[in-house]
């Protein structure tokens, strides 16, 4: 999952070294890594319940996963909770930079899926998130409330009428189906393309460095430090 940070300046640097800018704070940080290891822990146990006998390591250890699982998943949902409660005006601001929508972003997603070399104008300048990281946290989000509104009707599924548990297992498998390319796409995208790889920093250190801020963020740079619209 992708968070916003609080506006900041651009760091100093010695004259011929890059310079940066701050683009995520602590409790950013925070709520992404605590996140990334509970769906770290709910995919290894979620594949430990589903699949069959002869490609299960874990079958002797299921109760484990189970149990695993569940507190996974708890965590999945007291964890936003928590975040907006220490941190009020952080969610705040996150909020607003994902679900806001400007005509930039809107051209941003016609013209992304157009390679380079066949597009007649350049991406539109994009704020702290482009528009493809705003649907995807709005779509990760989306499966997280699907993931857990299912599993609780998957876990009393004795207690329910047998349609309703069927029903929520078939959803639950299939909200596997359609985030998997999700969370290896924004793995992918984090760790290989030389283009977007200077994001990790961000989510390691809370800094990017300004001229890919200003390559990929450049609407974001403007607001923040716009003392920074200068070469470097």
């Amino acid at each position: 999952m992708t968070t916003s940070a609080p506006p900041a300046p651009a760091a100093p640097a010695a004259t011929g070294r890059p310079r940066f800018i701050q683009r995520f704070g602590v409790a950013e940080r925070l709520l992404h890594w605590l996140f990334t290891v509970d769906v770290t822990l709910l995919v290894l146990s979620g594949l430990g319940l589903y699949l069959p006998p002869e490609h299960n390591p874990v079958l002797e250890r299921r109760a484990l996963m189970h149990t695993i699982h569940i507190d996974a998943a708890i965590g999945m949902f007291v964890l936003p909770l928590l975040f907006v409660a220490l941190w009020p005006d952080t969610a705040r601001r996150l909020w607003h930079d994902v679900e806001w929508f400007d005509a930039d972003d809107w051209r941003w997603l016609r013209r992304a899926g157009i390679p380079r070399f066949l597009r007649r104008n350049p991406l539109p300048a994009q704020s702290r998130f482009n528009a493809g990281q705003k649907l995807n946290t709005i779509a990760v989000a989306a499966a997280t409330v699907g993931f857990i509104g299912t599993g609780i009707i998957m876990d009393y599924g004795a207690r329910l009428p047998p349609s309703w548990s069927d029903a929520a297992d078939t959803w639950h498998i299939w909200l596997m189906y359609l985030g998997a390319p999700l969370l290896a796409g924004h793995v992918i995208l984090a760790v290989l393309p030389p283009s977007t790889r200077p994001a990790m920093r961000g989510i390691v250190t809370g800094w990017v460095r300004l001229d890919f801020a200003r390559r990929r963020h450049a609407k974001w740079v403007a607001e923040v430090a716009p003392e920074s619209s200068d070469s470097e």
